[in-house]
């Protein structure tokens, strides 16, 4: 996942002005489609290398969890192997830029991840799960941070969840992954 923590450092230029709503479309859109139309749109205007980029964070944010899921770990095992406090009803950690990640459990149902910033929370998904793969803020936070992503991973994998995203090499990789799912949205969408 060095890959893809390491390509935010790519995107960051480009998450800004008039880019950034198209970007944010092509991270985190749950239909394949629009996540179309918005890189076809950019192509024009960011490089190669951070649109690929792009592509495998969106990889990464639909490959992660939404609340509420089950993990197989108890809520001991997943304090002591994600390195999280206990507190009342949840357990969290301070990451090294001050953003605090919090998880909220029961037995081994997670109920949902939240991070907090400042005195204010934000959930990591709506529920259920419907146009994005994460919250707008999130994705703000996951694009200014240099830890939560790292961080989100390391979570899902002390969980023992399954998290394999895919990876590309090119544009062309993408677009062949996801031909049909595209052509099939195209008709939701007009």
């Amino acid at each position: 996942m060095l890959t893809a923590t390491s390509g935010l450092a790519t995107l960051r230029p480009h998450y800004v002005g008039e880019t950034r709503e198209l970007m944010r479309i092509l991270l985190n859109a749950t239909s394949a489609a629009e996540a179309n139309l918005a890189l076809e749109v950019l192509k024009d205007v960011v490089p190669d290398k951070a649109l690929v980029a792009a592509c495998n964070l969106r990889e990464v944010l639909y490959a992660l969890p939404s609340s509420p899921f089950p993990m197989r770990v108890d809520e001991e095992t997943l304090a002591r192997a994600a390195g999280l406090e206990r507190r009342i009803a949840a357990m969290g950690r301070v990451l090294p830029d001050g953003l605090e990640l919090v998880v909220t459990t029961a037995g081994n149902l997670v109920l949902d991840i939240i991070i907090r910033r400042d005195g204010e929370k934000f959930f990591w998904n709506s529920v259920p799960v419907t146009d994005d793969f994460v919250n707008g803020a999130i994705l703000d936070l996951l694009l200014e941070s240099d830890h939560l992503l790292h961080a989100a991973i390391d979570l899902a994998t002390a969980m023992g969840v399954v998290f394999n995203p895919k990876f590309y090499l090119s544009l062309e990789d993408w677009h062949l992954e996801y031909a049909s799912d595209v052509f099939e949205g195209l008709g939701d969408l007009f």
